[in-house]
C-alpha cells in the first residue's frame, strides 16, 4: 500500500511554491501505481474474473481511491474535485464546498456550469483546448476570479491534471488554492508606499487620509444595505476602505511652495494645484483597480457640473469620487489648518446638506445625514493630537 518516503529537506524546498510537496506527489503517483495493479491482482486472482462480481465494482474501487487522496491532500486554502472525462463533477470534497461557500452552489453537474464565468471567453477557450490536446498534456493551470455581490472576490489558482486508465484518459483532478492574500497584498502595499511618500510632500493633514478611509466605508456601506446603486458590492465597499486615502497623491507633483504655502492662492497658483487630480491618475495609471483613477481624478468634480478638472456633472462623476467628495469635505471643516480654525459636527452637517444638488449627490446626501453621528464618532476616534480641544 502507499508508504510515506523520507525525502531531503532540500527536494522539499523546490516543490514549496507549488500546489503540492514532492512528498504529496508521490503520493499521487503511488495512488495511480496501486490503481494500475488493481487490475492485475483482481484478474491473477480469478482468471474468470470478468465474471466474477468483484470486476463490477473495480471502477468503483479506483474512486474511492481517488476520493481518499483527494480528502487526504486537502488543506484549509488547497482543496480538490473529480471529473470524468466530459468534465461531469463526480466527487465533491467537504473542503471544496467550504472554499467555495458563498460563492459557488457546488453540485454534481458539469464543471464549466459553475465555473466558466470566472474566466475571460478568449481564456476559457484555451482551457477547453488545452484539456483535449494529447500536445498539451491534456492539462491547464492558471487563475480564476469567483466573485459574488455578498463577498470579496477570490482569487484561486487552478491546476487541472488528466486521470489516465490504461493509457486511455478517464477525466481530471481539479486542484484550487486560494492565492486571495497574496494576490493583492502586492498592491496594497504599493499604495501603502505612495501614500508615504505623498506624506513627505504635505503632511499636514496627519490622519486625514485614514479617516476618509473610515467615512467611505461607512457611507458605501449604507448604500449597500439600502441596496441604492447595485455597482455597490463587497468589493467596492473593500476597495473604497483603502483606497478613498490616495485621492489627493496627485500632489506629490505639486510644488511646496503652494502646498506650504499659509496665505490664500493666487489664479495662476490655483490652476497649478488643481493639477493634482490629473497627476495623480498619471501616477496611477497602472494600477489594476479602476476605483483608484476614478477617485484621484473626479473627487473635486461637482453634482451641479462645477467642479474640476473636467466639469462633469451628475452621474457622469464616478460614483467612488462621490462618495469620497462628502467625505473630503468634512474631514476638511472638521480640521484646523495653518490657514484657519476647524469647525463643529454640527455645523459641518448642516455645511454638506446645504450642498445637496449643488456640490453633492442629493442621494449621498441622505445616506450622509441617516449616519452623520458615525462621521463625528469616526472623527473623535481618529483626529490628531493638533486637533484637540
Amino acid at each position: 500500500m502507499i508508504k510515506n518516503k523520507n525525502k531531503d529537506k532540500s527536494e522539499i524546498g523546490i516543490h514549496e511554491k507549488n500546489f503540492l510537496t514532492l512528498d504529496e506527489v508521490e503520493m499521487l503517483d503511488e495512488v495511480e501505481e496501486e490503481l494500475e495493479e488493481l487490475d492485475d491482482d483482481l484478474y491473477q486472482d480469478d482468471p474468470d474474473s470478468l465474471h466474477h462480481p468483484i470486476n463490477f465494482n473495480n471502477q468503483e474501487i479506483k474512486t474511492e481511491v481517488l476520493k481518499t487522496a483527494v480528502d487526504l491532500l486537502a488543506t484549509p486554502t488547497v482543496c480538490s474535485l473529480l471529473l470524468d472525462k466530459n468534465f461531469l463533477i463526480l466527487y465533491i470534497s467537504d473542503a471544496v464546498n467550504h472554499l467555495f461557500e458563498g460563492y459557488h452552489n457546488i453540485e454534481k453537474k458539469p464543471f464549466f456550469n459553475i465555473f466558466g464565468s470566472t474566466l475571460e471567453k478568449s481564456s476559457l477557450d484555451d482551457l477547453l483546448t488545452k484539456l483535449r490536446s494529447p500536445n498539451r498534456g491534456y492539462s491547464w493551470s492558471g487563475v480564476l476570479k469567483h466573485k459574488t455581490r455578498y463577498r470579496k472576490t477570490m482569487y484561486t489558482k487552478t491546476n487541472i491534471f488528466p486521470l489516465f486508465d490504461n493509457n486511455t484518459l478517464n477525466g481530471y483532478w481539479v486542484m484550487f488554492e486560494d492565492i486571495s492574500n497574496s494576490y493583492l497584498s502586492q498592491y496594497k502595499g504599493m499604495m501603502e508606499s505612495l501614500l508615504n511618500a505623498s506624506k513627505l510632500k504635505d503632511n499636514d493633514t496627519g490622519f486625514h487620509n485614514e479617516r476618509l478611509n473610515y467615512y467611505s466605508k461607512a457611507l458605501a456601506e449604507v448604500l449597500f444595505k439600502e441596496n441604492l446603486f447595485p455597482q455597490i458590492d463587497a468589493d467596492f465597499i473593500d476597495n473604497i476602505s483603502s483606497l478613498a486615502a490616495i485621492h489627493d497623491i496627485g500632489k506629490i507633483g505639486t510644488p511646496d511652495y503652494i502646498l506650504q504655502k499659509k496665505g490664500s492662492l493666487n489664479d495662476v497658483e490655483w490652476a497649478v494645484m488643481r493639477e493634482h487630480t490629473i497627476n495623480g491618475t498619471l501616477i496611477l495609471a497602472n494600477y489594476p483597480i479602476p476605483m483608484a483613477k476614478e477617485i484621484t481624478l473626479s473627487h473635486h468634480e461637482r453634482w451641479d457640473g462645477r467642479g474640476y478638472p473636467y466639469r462633469l456633472a451628475g452621474e457622469m462623476i464616478p460614483l467612488s469620487a462621490r462618495i469620497v467628495a462628502i467625505a473630503d469635505v468634512y474631514d476638511a471643516l472638521r480640521m484646523k489648518r495653518s490657514y484657519k480654525e476647524g469647525i463643529p459636527h454640527k455645523e459641518t452637517v448642516i455645511h454638506i446638506a446645504n450642498g445637496s444638488g449643488g456640490h453633492f449627490d442629493p442621494t449621498l446626501i441622505e445616506a450622509f445625514e441617516s449616519i452623520h453621528k458615525e462621521f463625528n464618532y469616526i472623527w473623535e476616534q481618529n483626529k490628531d493630537q493638533s486637533q484637540a480641544g
